[in-house]
């Protein structure tokens, strides 16, 4: 990050690439608070001494997790993509996280969202039906005026992976704890996969801005 943020809220943090979020984060010094569902998963991956709010992001009184944090990172996300997960928890969840972020004037709100959230060359029309909920929710945090970044991942692999259309987890987590103090990431978005870094005008960290 160009410039050491304040407090930082990690929703999603002990999810496949949240928990690597999380471990850039603490090793940077940077103060965190953690919205978790689970404690005792949140304790046995970190530790007991990171700041928990315990709860579920669709219905919990948002205010304490927001209460002076000065940046948000989410990676958010329903492992049932094929059942209705994305447009049943993904997207009003991002929503009222984003509420919540208008409400404590954030400096700028991270979101993870995927390859797919809208249409994209390449990218099959069964794919595009399954993410639609991702698209809606960035244009949530697009029409809600605060200040965003946007990193859409390919397939998520759980370490390195030379598959064209999937990326590293921990790269994904780089690009996020990087898109939160980058000038150039304020108001942008970023797609990420092993193909598209490959191309001329990719960062080498965010990937393709489009």
């Amino acid at each position: 990050m160009n410039a050491s943020p304040g407090r930082v809220l990690v929703v999603g943090g002990t999810g496949r690439t949240g928990r690597h979020v999380v471990t850039l984060l603490r090793e940077a010094g940077v103060p965190l608070r953690l919205l978790v569902r689970d404690r005792a998963r949140a304790e046995a991956e970190f530790g007991a001494r990171l700041e928990l709010v315990v709860g579920d992001a669709l219905d919990l009184d948002l205010g304490p997790a927001f209460a002076g944090v000065e940046r948000v990172v989410t990676t958010l996300g329903s492992r049932d993509v094929h059942g209705g997960g994305l447009r049943k928890v993904d997207l009003p969840a991002t929503a009222r996280l984003v509420e919540a972020a208008r409400g404590a004037g954030v400096a700028r709100f991270v979101l993870c969202s995927t390859i797919g959230a809208v249409p994209t060359p390449g990218v099959p029309p069964h794919m595009l039906e399954w993410f639609a909920p991702k698209g809606e929710a960035e244009a949530v945090l697009r029409a809600s005026g605060v200040p965003f970044a946007i990193i859409r991942p390919g397939g998520l692999h759980d370490g390195p992976t030379d598959d064209p259309r999937m990326i590293d987890c921990r790269h994904v987590a780089r690009a996020l704890v990087a898109a939160m103090g980058r000038d150039d990431a304020l108001g942008a978005t970023f797609e990420l996969s092993n193909a598209r870094l490959q191309r001329p005008e990719a960062d080498p960290l965010l990937g393709v801005r489009v």
